[in-house]
């Protein structure tokens, strides 16, 4: 199974990478990719004409990591690389018949319940987006529940939450998900029978974000809690903060 990652330059690409060493890779990134042994890289914009057709050629998976990840970016920063970086990448992945596809979707597609007060969040429930951003991942799973029904491809979208090495805050914690729970995770996502689906991403012990249909589905079982962790509790920042009204 030859993999392309794509982000490969980002955070996420950067606690994930070292989970999938083991499998032939292409890295691609619109600046350059991280060097790994055994692994081809390939600089360029996902949306600039006939490159997603170039480095999807020869792949049998994707795990699409690429997007601007900010929460708080405007409508003029996430066009391009969320939304026209998806068109591109599931029209190159038709147009290859590429089988498998993991699309880095994140909670933020379902902030406004967790604003809302509608926990813990079950996967099976509607979007609702808390942000532009959120907005644009939301789009990114219905496109990709559209590219597996037109083409028969399995198309898995993970919710991911915040991923970081360790939890840092008390209003983060609920959504943290440390590196060996993201490297399992995609991995089971590229080797899953189960078809297509959508999925949370997070870590144990979360009492916000449920995780059944990953278990069932997936067989994902996190092994690391937030809760073994020291945070600071003092520290107010939130994943979805309610929206401040006019």
């Amino acid at each position: 199974m030859t993999v392309l990652v794509t982000g490969a330059a980002g955070n996420v690409a950067g606690m994930l990478l070292p989970y999938l060493a083991d499998l032939p890779l292409r890295l691609t990134d619109r600046v350059a990719p991280p060097e790994m042994p055994g692994a081809e890289t390939v600089r360029g914009e996902l949306t600039a004409p006939g490159f997603a057709a170039a480095v999807l050629d020869g792949v049998s998976a994707v795990v699409h990591l690429a997007a601007v990840p900010h929460p708080g970016t405007c409508w003029d920063g996430l066009v391009e690389p969320n939304l026209a970086g998806i068109g591109a990448l599931l029209t190159a992945a038709a147009e290859h018949r590429t089988p498998k596809l993991v699309l880095a979707s994140s909670v933020h597609a379902m902030g406004g319940h967790l604003s809302a007060g509608r926990v813990p969040i079950r996967e099976t429930w509607s979007p609702a987006p808390c942000c532009p951003y959120g907005a644009t991942k939301a789009f990114a799973e219905a496109a990709g529940r559209a590219h597996a029904h037109r083409t028969g491809a399995s198309v898995v979208s993970l919710r991911l939450g915040a991923v970081q090495p360790e939890p840092f805050t008390a209003g983060l914690r609920p959504a943290w998900l440390g590196p060996d729970d993201l490297g399992q995770l995609v991995r089971r996502a590229l080797t899953t029978e189960a078809g297509s689906g959508v999925y949370h991403g997070v870590s144990a012990g979360s009492a916000s974000w449920s995780t059944d249909r990953a278990t069932a589905e997936l067989g994902y079982r996190p092994t690391l809690d937030a809760a073994r962790y020291p945070v600071d509790d003092d520290d107010a920042t939130s994943l979805c903060p309610p929206a401040t009204r006019r």
